[in-house]
């Protein structure tokens, strides 16, 4: 009786283990959740990069502007927030859906509350490898 006992309460576990890593789906992260900053200070301005990664594999991108076209550096002077769903397969990190553009992919690293992003970018004469971090904030 016991042993019967003892398992049905290890697979009702496993079954509500199981229905958990699902409903967070595939390419799950738990260290990537939470926001994500970083600050370019140029000599027009000033530019804030947010990331903000959600549970339900949800990410909100917000960039500020300070300072440009003439005003001071401490005034907003511009912003954009773009949102779409993020999965993660390995060191992959994809973004899609984001609102007014297509899809965008990197190679992720994390140490010490520091993202690590590294993807191609395409100017004008040729591809080339682009790094970017941004530390925690939460």
């Amino acid at each position: 009786m016991k042993k019967g006992f003892f398992g049905i309460l290890a697979l009702l576990f496993l079954a509500v283990s199981c229905t958990k890593e699902d409903e967070r789906g595939e390419g799950f992260s738990p260290d990537l959740l939470g926001s994500w900053s970083q600050t370019y200070e140029q000599e027009q301005g000033i530019i804030v990069e947010n990331y903000t990664f959600n549970v339900n594999s949800r990410f909100e991108r917000r960039i500020d502007w300070f300072g440009f076209n003439g005003a001071p550096k401490t005034e907003l002077t511009e912003s954009s927030e773009y949102t779409g769903t993020f999965e993660v397969e390995g060191d992959s990190l994809f973004f899609r859906n984001l609102e007014g553009q297509g899809g965008f992919d990197s190679k992720f690293s994390i140490k010490n509350n520091v993202l690590h992003l590294e993807y191609i970018t395409y100017p004008a004469d040729a591809p080339v490898l682009t790094q970017i971090k941004y530390e925690r904030i939460d």
